[in-house]
């Protein structure tokens, strides 16, 4: 990844809790800004939760309240901007916070960088991914991960959702759209033998991959 000083730490938590999950998120995110933790690579899963931004924008659609409260869905609010996603054990959370040594940097280019890191490890499981301008990776026309950033003045945290088996009923229920936001698909429904497992074991690969001075290309 360009201007990443690298290695990276890989960090795969266990916790399915939202609250401490996204607590952890800003805590990892200020010990990379205080130099305390090196450029790390975050794996997660939370239990199933909507996950919103800090505002409400119709420019990057929300939930149905109602229907939220009537399904028992906890609603939680995150550091970064964006719109509503849902999760569920079948949606994997990914997560890179990042030095910022080169000053700054257009969150537009690090969506797209971080996203490569993720579609290189799709591909080498035989899905045809790609990046969707400004924040998203598709696969076939359908989004499967949608982005989001947030800065401080030595680290940018810069993570996605990447919906595996991921249950789309719920989520179609309960999320609405952001304008002109392709259909949703999962990893799952392009090839029924791909677990969210197989595909941290592939993120991984090639993190480990950059961390040995290789390219990802």
């Amino acid at each position: 990844m360009e201007g990443s000083d690298g290695p990276f730490e890989i960090l795969l938590t266990d916790c399915t809790n939202p609250d401490a999950n996204l607590a952890l998120e800003w805590q990892l995110l200020r010990e990379v800004d205080a130099g305390l933790r090196p450029e790390t690579l975050r794996l997660w899963v939370n239990d199933e939760c909507l996950v919103r931004g800090p505002h409400r924008s119709r420019l990057t659609g929300w939930y149905r309240e109602q229907c939220a409260r009537e399904l028992e869905i906890p609603v939680y609010t995150r550091l970064t901007g964006g719109g509503c996603v849902y999760q569920d054990r079948g949606n994997l959370n990914w997560s890179f916070y990042l030095r910022r040594a080169g000053g700054f940097v257009a969150f537009s280019k690090l969506f797209r960088e971080c996203a490569a890191w993720v579609i290189e490890a799709l591909r080498r499981l035989g899905i045809d991914a790609s990046f969707g301008a400004p924040n998203r990776i598709d696969v076939v026309g359908r989004k499967v991960s949608g982005l989001a950033a947030r800065a401080l003045r030595q680290a940018t945290l810069v993570h996605g959702t990447l919906l595996i088996a991921t249950n789309l009923e719920r989520l179609e229920a309960l999320c609405i759209p952001p304008p002109g936001c392709p259909p949703v698909g999962r990893i799952c429904d392009f090839d029924s033998r791909l677990s969210l497992a197989t595909v941290v074991e592939s993120i991984v690969s090639s993190t480990l991959t950059f961390n040995a001075g290789s390219s990802l290309d």
